[in-house]
């Protein structure tokens, strides 16, 4: 691999980075996905992603937009699309007419066959809507790259200033809320977040990888007895290692990189939980409590 890398790191090396600073901050944040039970919003937050670039594919066609503005517009309209779900999911979701379940179907359903619609009419983009899709483009823009890296860092800097806060209102919100912990407010920094990178990276990655890099590091993490900093750590480095890892492997067999990509995280997530349930079997039980005494009889 090393050789590999030092014949055609120059080629690779945005690509190569741009997987690995994506996976980190989505593996990161996918902790909270996936602890939450809210796996089906990075899904939605994809495939509305997706939506967003194949729409500016299509004015681009249709209006002769080149250059600086056309590459703006695709992850400008992820980030709107996004950015309009998760208001959605924080201000309507928890109405009783319309439950968070019912808005992710309609922003998973609704994006997706708006695409496969839109998909056709764009001929000349076509290849470029399936590398949005299924992640199979292999190299990215330099401008995707310093756009992930500039959320990445976003996202680490809000974790470690407000960590606590974060968890506590996602683990336990009823509590927090009693506390006077902004709840909502937190929310929406953390949907924000999650929407502001799921695009980001659906532009740069594709919409398949961007789901398997939320979801499988932190489903393999959070199966380890290992505290919840170093679940956050560990779903952090695993969401590199895959990105870098699958990337590599779609090198060396000519496979999609997308598909790649999370075929490793699945791999990884596989081995943390296996590593998992050797460790909590190895681990020392607590002794049994004796009985109690009988009292003598009188």
């Amino acid at each position: 691999m090393f050789e590999f890398l030092a014949l055609y790191g120059d080629l690779y090396r945005d690509p190569i980075l741009t997987a690995m600073i994506a996976g980190l901050g989505l593996g990161l944040l996918g902790v909270y996905v996936v602890s939450r039970r809210i796996v089906f919003v990075s899904a939605a937050l994809s495939q509305t992603s997706a939506l967003g670039v194949t729409i500016a594919f299509y004015l681009s066609a249709q209006l002769g937009l080149t250059g600086l503005l056309a590459e703006l517009l695709a992850p400008a309209l992820a980030i709107l699309l996004s950015t309009l779900v998760v208001f959605g999911l924080v201000w309507l979701g928890e109405r009783p007419t319309l439950g968070r379940d019912a808005l992710l179907g309609v922003a998973f359903i609704v994006p997706t066959a708006l695409v496969l619609l839109l998909g056709p009419l764009i001929a000349h983009e076509l290849h470029e809507v399936e590398a949005v899709l299924h992640g199979s483009a292999v190299l990215v823009r330099e401008s995707d790259l310093y756009a992930i890296l500039g959320a990445t860092l976003l996202v680490v800097f809000t974790q470690l200033v407000a960590f606590r806060a974060f968890v506590f209102a996602s683990l336990d919100p009823l509590v927090a809320r009693t506390q006077g912990v902004p709840v909502r407010r937190l929310d929406a920094i953390l949907f924000g977040a999650i929407a502001l990178l799921t695009g980001l990276s659906t532009r740069a990655l594709g919409a398949l990888p961007t789901f398997g890099l939320t979801v499988l590091p932190a489903i393999g993490a959070l199966g380890l007895n290992v505290g919840l900093k170093w679940v956050f750590i560990i779903a952090a480095t695993s969401g590199a290692a895959s990105g870098l890892l699958g990337y590599m492997l779609a090198l060396a067999t000519d496979w999609s990189v997308g598909a790649s990509q999370t075929l490793v995280a699945a791999l990884l997530a596989l081995a943390l939980r296996a590593l998992g349930l050797i460790l909590n079997r190895r681990a020392p039980r607590p002794p049994a409590t004796p009985p109690p005494e009988k009292a003598p009889p009188a």
